[in-house]
């Protein structure tokens, strides 16, 4: 019995550890760091902001935000009290990492046994 403990507990522990079973704040900014957002405060690629036109708008999240994946609102209460309009005194701000340039992807729903199994054996 104390094995199968063992075992449960070291596999729960890989399993937390695991980004899939994350909260979602990934990376944190280590300074003061700008991001694009849309009119719906949507993060969007910086390229919207830096050019013409582009759509968006820059904001600044301080010290320790977490730093949202494109599309991700930066109204939720996650982001909101991190979030400012105007740059930071002297002008000194950080780029999001790389790694948060990407939008996350949803759950996809398949059919179960139910709706699969027909599809089994030979057809007749």
């Amino acid at each position: 019995m104390e094995k199968k403990l063992t075992l449960t507990m070291s596999l729960a522990a890989a399993l937390a550890g695991l980004t899939g079973c994350s909260d979602g704040d990934d990376y944190r900014a280590a300074g003061t760091t700008r991001v694009c957002a849309d009119d719906w405060g949507q993060r969007i690629a910086d390229d919207n902001c830096e050019r013409r036109g582009g759509g968006g708008h820059f904001l600044y999240l301080g010290r320790g935000a977490p730093i949202p994946y494109y599309y991700d609102n930066l109204n939720d209460r996650r982001y909101a009290g991190y979030v400012s309009r105007t740059p930071p005194a002297g002008g000194s701000f950080l780029r999001a990492p790389a790694g948060s340039n990407m939008a996350r992807s949803s759950a996809i729903s398949r059919g179960g046994l139910g709706g699969s199994a027909r599809s089994f054996g030979r057809g007749g």
